[in-house]
Order: structure tokens, then C-alpha cells, then sequence
């Protein structure tokens, strides 16, 4: 049996971290090293709760994000609410995560459905659809774009998130990217193109650290890329002012670029290389 890739980060024990391994069985490659502590940065907040309604209801923008370890690390939902309430400083951002390994345990797992039923969220961001590691095997996208259509019925505005692809793996920005476009546009929702950013950051500078020591989850700096994406895809606006953000993470010459490459992915957006 062929081993998928994009798994969840595991919390074995409160402060040991268990990186997601890949099996070398697929195509001879190593799992590589997991990333370290410092590197993580894991959302500290309580899983496997309800959100809080209240919140929920107050919030300009309630966000109910699904997915694994590509979203939960360094607090990506909390930095996308930031963001916002950075450039709406009236405005009040709330969000909330349900972890899974992949969308296909949300068939078996009430949290999602319960959420979605339970809480008027206006936006809902989805991550986690399994996909193989070699490219040669197919999944069920059938859960993934079930839980979109009831999102979407729900009256959220619902986008799939692409993930970046590997270090080094050439082919797999645009494995997934079809892989989430074929699901948003079977749910008539939208694709965040996370993924062609992250390449058209690297092919600029492909020294820039996105990527954290494993080669599979996101730096710090890279959680600034994504969010900005995502940024720009739940509030409709250009993510260019987030140069300004106030992200430690990140010098300014950094953060200048990666805004302006997320922004290039906006209507009318263009990147000029320098």
C-alpha cells in the first residue's frame, strides 16, 4: 500500500512533536528530518472544542479553517485574524480550527459537521485532501467537496487550499493545484493558489527560507506567505499593504516581496521581478 503524503502533525506527549514522516518504500525517498520545536511553532490553543459561538456571531470575519499540520503551524489561522484586524483595526476576525489528518476523516468524525450546522461561519477555509506521493495513485475527492457544498449551503464563502509542494519535488505544485481545483470546481467554491506563490517566490529567490527543516512544512517565514494568500482570498482585497505587518519573522525587505508576490495572484495583480 502506497504511503499518501500531506499527514497530520501528531502530539504525542505536550511539548514532544512528532513530525510527519513519508515512507521511503514510495519512490526511495527519505522521510527527512522532522522539524524542530523552534521551527513549529504549533497553535497552542485547546483542539477537539467547540468554538465559541458567541464569537462566532460578533465576528466581521468568522473563519472556520479545516485541515493538518500545513495549517496549524505558527498559528496560520491566528496570522490570517491578525492580518485582517491590521488592516481593519474596526473590524473583529475570529477563527477557529478543526484538525484532521485529511478531509476523509471528517466522514467519521462529527466536529466539522457540527460546526458548519451549529455556527453561521462566513468563511471556511479547507486543507488536508489526501494525495499520493508518487503521483501514480488516485483518492476520493468525495468528502472534501461534500464538505464544501454544505459550507457553501450553509452561506459561507468556502475556498480549498492548495499546499506548496516539497522542496525539490518537481511536478507536485501542479499535482495538487488540479487536484484542488477538480474538488472546488465540482463544489463551485474557490482554490487559493498557495502553492504558486510559494513557486513564484522561489524561482525569484530560491534561497528564501519558506520551508521548514523537513522540506514539507512551512517556515515562519513561509506561514507569512500563506497568509497573505489567504489573506487576499478571504477579504477579496490586495495583500500588498501586509508589507507593513508587523511580523518579527520576517525583515522588511522580506515581507515587502512575499506580499507583493501574493498580491500578483489577485485580480489585475502582476509581479514585476526586479
Amino acid at each position: 500500500m502506497e504511503v499518501f503524503w500531506r499527514c497530520s502533525f501528531v502530539l504525542a506527549l505536550p511539548l514532544s512533536l512528532l513530525g510527519c514522516g513519508r515512507s521511503p518504500a514510495d519512490n526511495s525517498r527519505s522521510p527527512g528530518k522532522s522539524p524542530t520545536l523552534a521551527e513549529v511553532k504549533t497553535d497552542a490553543r485547546p483542539r477537539n472544542v467547540q468554538s465559541d459561538l458567541d464569537k462566532v456571531r460578533a465576528a466581521d470575519f468568522s473563519i472556520l479553517f479545516v485541515g493538518n499540520s500545513h495549517t496549524t503551524f505558527h498559528d496560520l489561522p491566528g496570522l490570517v485574524c491578525r492580518m485582517i484586524e491590521f488592516r481593519h483595526p474596526e473590524k473583529k476576525a475570529y477563527s477557529h480550527v478543526v484538525s484532521v489528518a485529511f478531509l476523509d476523516n471528517v466522514a467519521h468524525d462529527s466536529r466539522c459537521k457540527d460546526e458548519l450546522e451549529s455556527r453561521p461561519w462566513k468563511f471556511v477555509v479547507l486543507q488536508a485532501q489526501k494525495i499520493s506521493m508518487s503521483g501514480k495513485h488516485s483518492y476520493s475527492q468525495k468528502v472534501g467537496i461534500d464538505i464544501a457544498k454544505l459550507a457553501k449551503a450553509k452561506g459561507a464563502i468556502v475556498c480549498f487550499y492548495s499546499e506548496w509542494a516539497r522542496k525539490g519535488v518537481a511536478g507536485e505544485r501542479e499535482r495538487t493545484e488540479k487536484i484542488y481545483q477538480e474538488m472546488a470546481d465540482a463544489a463551485d467554491v474557490k482554490v487559493a493558489l498557495v502553492s504558486k506563490a510559494w513557486e513564484l517566490a522561489l524561482s525569484e529567490r530560491p534561497d528564501l527560507p519558506l520551508h521548514a527543516g523537513d522540506g514539507n512544512h512551512q517556515s515562519a517565514l513561509g506561514a507569512f506567505l500563506t497568509a497573505c494568500v489567504l489573506y487576499a482570498k478571504i477579504t477579496g482585497e490586495s495583500p500588498a499593504a501586509l508589507a507593513a505587518f508587523p511580523y518579527p519573522d520576517a525583515a522588511e525587505d522580506d515581507r515587502k516581496f512575499l506580499a507583493e508576490i501574493a498580491a500578483s495572484l489577485s485580480p489585475g495583480g502582476r509581479f514585476v521581478p526586479k
